[in-house]
């Protein structure tokens, strides 16, 4: 008996840190009536980010999801390898950037971008509670067109029953939140109406874009397609 106490008390300290691991949540999310027009359109997915590893797994994320579900995208990295998105623009540039995806016959650009990064200093607690036992039941401004957004977004940066004791137990660590942004275009609207769809979205703590991509695109799309 001791020995099951034991271990259902090691099962439930491994439960409580292995929730301390990545988070992704949307944290605000808004589409326009007429986000229907890009159904049948073309495009252009971009992720904004000096490091290309993480660009190209988010690319490619994004543009597998709406790839799965019918929709015509194709990642930046890919048609504009030579395309440095993540710079400050001048006016010029960011026309000539614009006529240049139309060019290629994109309608829409699907943008994400890394608007904030924090972190702080977390301490957790775990045990001080008995285990084992029986326990009785009882949006405006420069979003309205791409290329305003595009010109000026860039990323800088209980008690139980005949249970055992567990001891409490305190640790303190880092913890490092993203803030990323992920905004949808018709390029075929005047400028100032552009806009069709913004997702906020905070990732806690990532492993690696590889394993975080998916699950970001994943919540991205789910917003979309409700």
């Amino acid at each position: 008996m001791k020995k099951i106490k034991q271990l259902l008390t090691i099962a439930i300290l491994a439960f409580t840190f292995s929730n301390c691991g990545t988070s992704v949540k949307v944290t605000d999310a808004w589409k326009a009536d007429n986000i229907i027009t890009l159904k049948d359109a073309k495009l252009l997915v971009i992720g904004r980010s000096d490091d290309m590893i993480s660009r190209q797994r988010f690319e490619q994320e994004i543009a597998d999801k709406l790839r799965s579900n019918g929709i015509d995208a194709t990642e930046s990295y890919k048609k504009f390898p030579s395309l440095n998105h993540n710079v400050k623009h001048t006016e010029e540039s960011i026309d000539e950037v614009v006529s240049i995806i139309k060019n290629e016959g994109f309608k829409g650009v699907v943008l994400t971008v890394l608007k904030d990064k924090t972190k702080e200093i977390v301490t957790s607690e775990t045990g001080g509670y008995m285990s084992g036992g029986y326990y009785p039941s009882h949006y405006g401004g420069y979003y309205g067109g791409f290329g305003g957004y595009y010109g000026s977004v860039y990323s800088p940066y209980g008690y139980g029953y005949g249970g055992s004791y567990v001891p409490s137990e305190t640790r303190t660590y880092t913890s490092e939140t993203y803030s990323l942004e992920t905004v949808i275009y018709n390029l075929d609207l005047e400028k100032g109406k552009q806009l069709v769809g913004v997702v906020s979205v905070d990732i806690t703590d990532p492993k690696s874009a590889s394993k975080v991509a998916p699950k970001y695109a994943e919540k991205v799309w789910k917003q979309f397609e409700k």
